[in-house]
C-alpha cells in the first residue's frame, strides 16, 4: 500500500499572526459607488505616498515655454484599456515674428489607430496652412477671421483624408462594390503590410476621434477654439477685485447637448432611431468626430466591408445592430465649430483680469462630475485654479509653482480625502473603472 505524502505544517506562533496583520492592515474593500454584492480591494495611501503615487500615474508635464501645464491620466494597468486620450502643446515660429502656441486635446475610441493618426498628421498639416497664409502679411483686422477658415479647413481635411483613404480600397460605385468577392474584401482590409496598408487605413477609417483645438497668436491678444466632440474648454478669470469667473468657450458635443439630438433629427426626418439613446444611431455619444467612417458611408460598407476587419478591439456583433439603421447617412458630423475671443479687450482698463488661465480636458474629467451643468463644471474647476495660482504668489512665491493641470486632477479624484484617491489609485480590477482623463491648463496673460 502506497501511502500518500504528509506535509507537517508548524501553527503560526502570535508574531506570526501579527505579522500577517501588518502586511494586510492598509488594505480595504469597495464597491466602486456601483452597488451590489461584488467587492474589490484597494490599498490606503498616507501622504506623501499618495501625492507621489499620483504623479507616478499622471505623469504632469509642463511645456518648454513654462505657459502650459498638463496630465493624462487612465490608472487601470491592463493593456487592452491604456489611454486613448492624446494631446499636443507646441511652440511654432511662423511669418511675421514671434511664436504662435498650439495646444490640443483628441480623445480616441474603438481604437488607437485613429486618434494617433490625427493627432500627428493634424498639428503639421494646420502649421503648413498658417505659414502660407501669414506670408501673405494679413491686415490685423482680417486674422480672426482668416485663422478661423484654416482651423475649420484642417479638421475637415484630415477627416476627408480617413474617408478617401478607405473608400480607395474598393470600387466607390455601391453596386460594384456589391460585386466584391467577399475572400477579396477580407484579405484587402487585413493586409498589414505596412503603414498604409488596407488594414491601417480600415482600422483608422473605423475608428474615431474627437478634437479640441487651441492656437494664442504671439501677441496674447487672440485666442481661438476649434472643437469636434465632447471635449471641453474653460475660460478662467480673475478679475481686479480678485474674484474668479469663467465661460465655457464651446459646445458639446454629444448627446447630454439637445441641440445637437435636435439637428440630427432634422437631418433625418422620420427615422425615430437616428438620435436614440441619446446616441448617433443607439451607438455613438459624440455626435461630431473625425473618423467614424461607418456613421458616414452607406450601409454597405458596415455590412460588405467592415464586418470583415478581424481586430481584437472589434466584434461584428458590436456594430451589426445598428447597421439597419443606416439610411440616409451621414448621421456623425465631422464639421468643427470655431471660436474666436480677442483677449485685449478691456486691456489697461479697470475691467481688465489680472489672471487667465485656459482650461482643456477630455470627457473623462466632465464624466467625474456627473449631474453638473457645464457651467458648474466650470466654476468648480475655476476654484481650484485660483487657488492653486494664489498659492504662487506672495511670500511664499519663491517655492516650485504648483503644476496646474495636476490640481484639477487631483481635485475631481478626491481632494483632500486621501481614502478616496487611494482607492482610484490602487483598486484591483480588470477592467477600467474611469475614462481616459486630459487635462491641459493653459496660463494667458
Amino acid at each position: 500500500m502506497v501511502h500518500p505524502p504528509v506535509i507537517n505544517l508548524m501553527p503560526a506562533t502570535s508574531s506570526d499572526q501579527l505579522r500577517a496583520l501588518d502586511e494586510v492592515k492598509d488594505f480595504a474593500l469597495t464597491d466602486m459607488d456601483r452597488g451590489g454584492d461584488e467587492r474589490w480591494t484597494y490599498r490606503m495611501l498616507e501622504e506623501p505616498v499618495v501625492s507621489e503615487e499620483l504623479k507616478r500615474v499622471a505623469e504632469p508635464r509642463t511645456s518648454a515655454a513654462g505657459t502650459v501645464d498638463s496630465v493624462s491620466f487612465q490608472p487601470c494597468k491592463t493593456w487592452h484599456y491604456r489611454s486613448q486620450d492624446r494631446h499636443k502643446v507646441e511652440e511654432w515660429a511662423l511669418p511675421g515674428g514671434g511664436t504662435w502656441t498650439y495646444a490640443a486635446v483628441f480623445d480616441g475610441h474603438m481604437n488607437h489607430d485613429c486618434v494617433d493618426f490625427v493627432s500627428t498628421r493634424f498639428g503639421p498639416y494646420l502649421k503648413s496652412l498658417l505659414d502660407a497664409s501669414l506670408r501673405t502679411c494679413p491686415s490685423p483686422s482680417a486674422l480672426p477671421s482668416l485663422v478661423s477658415g484654416l482651423l475649420r479647413q484642417a479638421l475637415l481635411h484630415i477627416d476627408q483624408i480617413l474617408v478617401s483613404d478607405f473608400i480607395g480600397l474598393f470600387p466607390r460605385e455601391l453596386d460594384a462594390l456589391r460585386r466584391v468577392n467577399p475572400t477579396h474584401a477580407k484579405n484587402r482590409v487585413n493586409d498589414k503590410g505596412g503603414e498604409n496598408s488596407g488594414y491601417r487605413k480600415t482600422a483608422r477609417a473605423f475608428g474615431g476621434s474627437t478634437a479640441l483645438v487651441t492656437l494664442v497668436d504671439p501677441r496674447r491678444r487672440h485666442l481661438w477654439v476649434a472643437n469636434v466632440g465632447d471635449c471641453v474648454a474653460v475660460l478662467a478669470e480673475q478679475d481686479r477685485s480678485g474674484n474668479w469667473g469663467s465661460r465655457v468657450l464651446n459646445s458639446i458635443h454629444n448627446g447630454s447637448n439637445p441641440g445637437e439630438l435636435e439637428r440630427i433629427r432634422a437631418e433625418h426626418p422620420g427615422e425615430n432611431d437616428c438620435a436614440w439613446n441619446n446616441r448617433v444611431l443607439g451607438f455613438l455619444a459624440p455626435t461630431r468626430a473625425l473618423g467614424d467612417v461607418w456613421l458616414k458611408l452607406p450601409a454597405a460598407y458596415a455590412e460588405l466591408v467592415f464586418r470583415h476587419l478581424d481586430a481584437d478591439w472589434l466584434s461584428p456583433e458590436l456594430m451589426e445592430p445598428h447597421v439597419p439603421r443606416i439610411r440616409s447617412p451621414p448621421y456623425l458630423s465631422s464639421t468643427p465649430d470655431v471660436y474666436h475671443l480677442d483677449l485685449g479687450v478691456g486691456a489697461g482698463t479697470s475691467g481688465a483680469p489680472s489672471q487667465r488661465a485656459l482650461i482643456l480636458c477630455s470627457d473623462g474629467l466632465t464624466d467625474m462630475y456627473d449631474g453638473y451643468t457645464p457651467q458648474e463644471m466650470a466654476d468648480e474647476w475655476t476654484q481650484v485654479i485660483g487657488r492653486a495660482l494664489g498659492s504662487n504668489t506672495g511670500p511664499n512665491s519663491g517655492r516650485p509653482k504648483t503644476h496646474l493641470a495636476l490640481s484639477l486632477l487631483r481635485e475631481a479624484i478626491g481632494g483632500s480625502d486621501t481614502q478616496l484617491v487611494s482607492r482610484c489609485l490602487t483598486v484591483e480590477m480588470e477592467e477600467r473603472w474611469m475614462d481616459d482623463t486630459t487635462i491641459l491648463v493653459q496660463r494667458l496673460p
